[in-house]
């Protein structure tokens, strides 16, 4: 039986996007410009949730994906 190998680069982005889903859910916000965060510049409520559980799915498929 052949080991399968994983793809590095694929775990990382994967980890980056469930950090950020996990951050969002936690915070309950999103903000839309990291750069100049000032009133107004941040989606929150369902809004945010519904992201953060898009991008939590999105890392699980790319760590899922990098055991192929």
């Amino acid at each position: 039986m052949r080991r399968r190998r994983i793809d590095g680069g694929l775990v990382i982005v994967g980890l980056v996007l469930i950090g950020i889903g996990t951050y969002a859910l936690y915070t309950g916000e999103i903000f839309l410009s990291r750069l100049t965060v000032s009133e107004g510049q941040s989606l929150g409520g369902v809004g945010a949730l519904v992201i953060a559980a898009i991008f939590i799915a999105a890392g699980v498929y790319f760590l899922f994906q990098s055991r192929k």
